[in-house]
């Protein structure tokens, strides 16, 4: 086997394409826009694996939009593009500012996957081990290339190229040379990065070109006073490879296989596998493929880099506005965040600490508008600053739930670790500042004796600048509510003024709900029979977990099905399927589950879209996955994180599904996996933190669950995990507005 790889470790560490910055750029963008429509669809090519975790097929799509992208969180690239981008390298000013483009010097085609003929590729995406194939079989030989974006040498991307020689009888044939013609695609110059001309170098016995350059338009002068720069290397590129006609050494294998090593690490810590319904497996492994692309690598040869978050289509894209720039929105918080924090909180943090760095931005924002504390843009990047495309000021202006979703994410954090360390490192501030902003925002109406929040908008776009949004009313609650349970737990390094006064006010800010037909208007004035763009009110049940009467919950989930729009985005519909597996419907809740991803993945990579086909919106909208991957663990598993507890109730398979098992989920410092089969259900303790022991109760008896146990799980439950208080704190009421109703809990 020949593998085309630079022998000197310093040329491999570089091959392909290595990018560093001596500042770091990102942005965020916004909602509310218009999006493509597609009017004939092109015909989707089929996925020809039947393994779970490997995506293949004959022909690659027509359209490229649906090619899969790699990744390793510093770097990435949607295969045979010509753009590669950066984690936090952005240019433009402010609204512009956007995802920087670097030309492709990685992508490198075979002649013959630009012709097909006389040869019939196989491309396939691997998963498992990070990776994508292109597999040719040619007379003389079997050509096969691998692209992947190195998950130990982060600033790399790598092409290897393998040379299979087919065994010849003719002494003559053998002697000849196996010439692989080639074709390097590195697309137009950047117009984002003022790039010089490229120089070559000699590293070891190789030639390497490089060029450095500039970002052109610092995102916003105050916060960036100076361009970024970024240097590039590549390997020099023939238009032919010539190789002996005899079988010899591996080169390049070591690199590949430390690379897999890094993948198999993120994959052994969590892990969630259905078996019976080959194609929900393939799309569960495709969605966490595409996550875990766009999150940092533990381990680099080189110092790890600031993060600078989850956007909507994750780092392979965001260099235009339908794939929202590579900003970052309530999407990470409320959508992509709950699924890794369950099964990598060590990542949730990262996520977390991307707002913490951007915190003395957004007390900025919040003095600019008038308020106290910290106000988040609705589009933040690099600086944190407001990067809301000018197509858009309503959002910006008004879709403050954002900064309510952030102090939500906090609360699922410290529900799941318990981090003393991040409370003392920012999360006590970040949380009383929040509270703080939504207290200032807060207005005492004399004619109900509630609090009113004017001028908002809720998830749905489609109405803007409403007063008391439900949706705006429990996140900004729940704020104050945590805040003051927080500075009980940072009493001792922490002062918070008067925390009794945000519980004060949270218990007593307006709820919309209209008690003769038993559900939650909207906002104030919603006029019933309007059509709503995605999941708003039914959020109530589902994240947030607001208590109310079974019959509500009912109703409000009947109701919104009937008037959200067939062109909004993906997520809607787990939700649903959520709020339906809690009433115990599970048929409607199959039809839902299968309708939030149904139209939505593309083949035969699994890409996600926004908007169903025939509609496209962004693309690979992660968005979408993490409310899928919502609806496997916390609909189908049946999985809830309470402050004090950890619940799981009524698990059961997914539609086809004859096994679902969720490993590695990660709880007060300890290691559960969830398997749910046709007859049984059980839970494993793969390990436990000796600071927080655990006990099960299964409605009759107390467990102690202690390391290498097995507990079956009988019956619906709900099975209640917990350890003692933290703190001795209290608990937040978490009655918001209408507290004269005797609130049930699912």
């Amino acid at each position: 086997m020949w593998s085309f790889l630079a022998k000197n470790k310093q040329v491999a560490a570089m091959l392909g394409l290595l990018a560093a910055a001596s500042l770091v750029v990102i942005v965020l963008t916004t909602r509310g826009r218009a999006h493509t429509v597609v009017e004939q669809f092109p015909v989707e090519t089929e996925d020809v694996s039947d393994k779970a975790y490997i995506f293949s097929t004959h022909s690659l799509p027509n359209d490229d939009h649906f090619m899969p992208s790699i990744g390793n969180g510093h770097l990435a690239t949607n295969v045979f593009s010509d753009t590669v981008y950066m984690n936090g390298l952005y240019n433009g000013h402010r609204g512009e500012s956007r995802r920087a483009r670097i030309p492709a010097w990685a992508n490198i085609r075979l002649n013959s996957t630009l012709t097909h003929f006389p040869f019939s590729p196989i491309y396939s995406l691997d998963t498992r081990h990070g990776v994508f194939e292109v597999r040719v079989d040619r007379d003389r030989s079997v050509v096969t290339q691998r692209i992947y974006a190195h998950r130990f040498y982060t600033r790399t991307i790598v092409n290897q190229i393998e040379v299979m020689p087919k065994t010849h009888t003719d002494p003559n044939f053998i002697h000849h040379e196996i010439w692989i013609a080639i074709k390097q695609m590195a697309g137009p110059d950047s117009k984002d990065i003022a790039f010089e001309s490229p120089t070559p170098e000699i590293i070891g016995d190789a030639v390497v070109w490089k060029t450095c350059g500039k970002t052109r338009e610092s995102e916003d002068i105050a916060h960036q006073p100076l361009p970024v720069d970024v240097c590039a290397y590549w390997t020099s590129v023939p238009d032919h490879l010539v190789v002996p006609h005899v079988k010899g050494r591996e080169d390049g294998e070591e690199l590949f296989e430390k690379h897999v090593e890094m993948w198999l690490k993120l994959y052994t810590q969590a892990t969630m596998e259905i078996e019976g319904n080959l194609q929900l497996a393939k799309i569960v492994n495709g969605i966490w493929y595409y996550l875990l692309s766009s999150l940092p690598s533990e381990e680099s040869h080189l110092p790890l880099d600031n993060f600078y978050g989850l956007s909507p289509t994750g780092l392979a894209r965001g260099g235009t506005f339908d794939d929202y720039e590579g900003h970052n929105f309530w999407d990470t918080e409320m959508w992509m965040f709950p699924p890794i924090l369950l099964m990598y909180p060590r990542y949730a943090r990262q996520l977390l600490q991307y707002r913490l760095d951007r915190a003395h931005i957004a007390a900025e924002l919040a003095k600019l508008t008038g308020n106290k504390g910290y106000r988040y843009p609705w589009e933040s990047a690099y600086t944190g600053i407001e990067v809301t495309q000018p197509c858009c000021p309503e959002v910006a202006e008004f879709e403050q739930h954002v900064t309510g979703c952030i102090s939500f994410a906090a609360r699922q954090y410290l529900a799941v670790t318990r981090d003393e360390d991040w409370l003392k490192h920012g999360g006590c501030s970040i949380v009383t500042n929040i509270a703080e902003f939504w207290a200032s925002r807060a207005v005492i109406n004399y004619t109900t004796g509630l609090y009113d929040i004017e001028n908002v908008m809720g998830p749905d776009e489609d109405h803007s600048n409403v007063t008391n949004s439900v949706f705006t009313n429990v996140v900004a609650g729940y704020s104050l509510y945590l805040a003051e349970y927080v500075a009980c737990l940072c009493k001792s390094y922490y002062m918070a003024r008067d925390p009794g006064h945000w519980a004060d006010i949270a218990w007593s800010l307006a709820l919309p709900y209209e008690s003769r037909r038993d559900y939650h208007p909207q906002f104030q004035g919603y006029q019933r029979g309007d059509t709503i763009k995605q999941a708003d009110a039914v959020l109530l049940g589902f994240p947030l977990m607001y208590s109310m009467n079974i019959s509500t919950r009912a109703n409000d989930l009947s109701y919104y099905e009937s008037v959200t729009r067939g062109s909004g985005p993906a997520m809607t519909w787990s939700m649903h399927a959520i709020g339906q597996l809690d009433l115990k419907d599970n048929l409607r809740a199959a039809i839902l589950f299968n309708k939030s991803y149904e139209g939505y993945v593309r083949e035969p990579f699994k890409i996600w879209s926004e908007l169903r086909r025939p509609r496209l919106g962004a693309v690979n909208f992660h968005t979408g996955m993490g409310g899928f991957l919502q609806a496997l663990m916390f609909g189908y598993g049946g999985i809830r994180v309470h402050l004090d507890r950890l619940v799981i109730t009524q698990p059961q398979l997914p539609p086809e599904a004859t096994r679902f098992k969720i490993k590695g989920i990660k709880y007060l410092g300890s290691i559960l996996a969830l398997d749910v089969g046709v007859a049984t259900t059980t839970l494993t303790v793969s390990s436990m933190d000796d600071n927080w022991p655990l006990i099960m109760n299964n409605g009759k008896y107390n467990i102690t669950l202690v390391p290498g146990m097995t507990v079956t799980l009988k019956g619906q439950g709900p099975f209640t995990i917990r350890a003692d208080s933290w703190k001795d704190c209290k608990l937040p009421v978490d009655i918001i507005g209408q507290n004269y109703l005797r609130p049930i809990g699912l």
